[in-house]
């Protein structure tokens, strides 16, 4: 796995002599890379926002020079490829200063899993984030895939164009899948976490279940953004999240998409259940 560490230079060019000079000479040297990231995570600003505060560069950057953390991500992606997610593609360790998840998947060519290392307070979030992410090009991107991406026109990986035409049932599958892949590549880990959740709230959204589950239902058929934002995006705001009068609670899209790819990934495995049509 070929792992493009940008936070380490990044570290290294805000404490240069002449900072400006050698940031602005990092950004030029990696300007395609960014600009796909850029596009997808914060297109609404003029470039990525990367992390100048001194106390998150620094524990970032010690996790990118972390070489058994490396080693770590190098096992997690094999392990993954082992059981089915075997898209080649770099991971790029990134520290952002916006909001947002800790993976961001880019399918496309060359296939990248970005990862932001500020995201998270442990390796192991970020390990299951790289396998979600190994997860999501493969299912987008693979060619023995049946994703509905495939029989789109779009020859260029945009999630925001796609969410207009794309299901919310195809979103729902990705995630759910991704969350069986991770269990099996980590099986010791509690579900709580697979899910990206506490404990508690796994509990809460399980005596939700029918009632959550009724509400998805009608829009699994359908597209649109703001559908994606409603069910899989934590950092919705709670009014954006309100459906028929219920808040959807943060999670419940993540933990519907692991209870409905349950039954499939059980009877065919996650190599089969990766690859089938949602």
């Amino acid at each position: 796995m070929p792992l493009l560490d940008l936070v380490t230079p990044w570290a290294a060019a805000r404490g240069a002599s002449d900072a400006t000079r050698a940031m602005h000479q990092l950004l030029e040297r990696h300007a395609a890379v960014l600009e796909r990231i850029r596009r997808q995570r914060a297109p609404h600003l003029e470039a990525l926002p990367l992390t100048t505060d001194p106390a998150v560069l620094a524990r970032a950057a010690a996790r990118a020079a972390d070489a058994s953390f490396s080693q770590q991500l190098r096992d997690a992606e094999q392990a993954a490829a082992r059981l089915g997610a075997d898209l080649p593609h770099s991971t790029v360790l990134v520290a952002g200063s916006d909001e947002g998840e800790a993976v961001l998947p880019l399918p496309g060519a060359p296939p990248l899993v970005v990862l932001f290392l500020d995201r998270e307070p442990d390796n192991t979030a970020l390990l299951l984030a790289q396998v979600r992410g190994q997860t999501a090009i493969t299912r987008w991107g693979a060619s023995d895939s049946a994703a509905i991406l495939r029989d789109t026109s779009q020859t260029t990986w945009d999630s925001w164009e796609l969410t207009r035409t794309v299901p919310l049932r195809e979103w729902i599958y990705a995630v759910g899948v991704a969350i069986h892949l991770s269990h099996a590549v980590f099986p010791a880990t509690p579900t709580h976490r697979l899910i990206g959740l506490r404990r508690g709230e796994v509990g809460r959204l399980r005596e939700r279940e029918r009632t959550l589950n009724a509400l998805l239902t009608p829009d699994l058929d359908e597209s649109g953004l703001g559908l994606v934002l409603r069910w899989l995006v934590s950092e919705t705001p709670a009014a954006m999240r309100t459906y028929q009068g219920t808040v959807i609670p943060p999670g419940a899209g993540r933990y519907l998409a692991w209870r409905l790819t349950a039954d499939r990934v059980a009877r065919v495995g996650v190599r089969e259940a990766l690859r089938l049509p949602a």
